[in-house]
């Protein structure tokens, strides 16, 4: 099964709304229940500048989606961060490890970022483990810092520094 990454389009924002629509994508990310799919063309027809979107598909289905937001402050244009989703349907396939490698080729070779971080939530084993597998690193925790089902979960920050 081959996985290929390309740029978002609008015309991807019903299987993006469909992507965080699904109830791992909604636990494990900051997506709110009951996306719209308006909501997602608007995002989409309104990038802002230094953010950079991508899909994964498999079989010309969309399964995965990053977000990848490069500093546009002076101080801290060595630093992006970005947020992903995969279909609950497609977990275990490869999918986030091909959304990161992508966004960290583009940090890396053209974009000069030395350092890429994220938040994640504490309880994601699986998120975290496939970000330590490309060099991330838990810098540290915030307590209680989203609610989701109804309580609060903890996350950690995870950092990548370019050597």
């Amino acid at each position: 099964m081959e996985i290929t990454v390309r740029p978002t389009q609008v015309s991807d924002a019903k299987a993006i709304c469909d992507i965080y629509a699904q109830p791992e994508a909604q636990r494990q990310t900051l997506q709110l229940p009951n996306p719209s799919i308006a909501m997602w063309e608007s995002r989409l027809e309104s990038i802002p500048a230094g953010v950079y979107s991508f899909v994964a598909e498999i079989d010309g289905r969309v399964v995965g989606n990053i977000g990848f937001e490069h500093s546009q402050r002076p101080r801290t244009s060595h630093c992006a961060s970005f947020g992903l989703g995969v279909h609950d349907s497609f977990h275990g396939l490869g999918v986030a490890s091909r959304l990161i490698e992508t966004v960290i080729e583009l940090a890396d070779n053209w974009l000069q970022v030395k350092r890429i971080q994220i938040e994640v939530n504490s309880d994601n084993q699986a998120a975290i483990a496939c970000y330590k597998k490309f060099g991330f690193e838990i810098e540290g925790e915030a307590k209680m810092s989203c609610f989701r089902d109804g309580e609060y979960v903890s996350t950690y920050y995870m950092a990548r520094i370019k050597a």
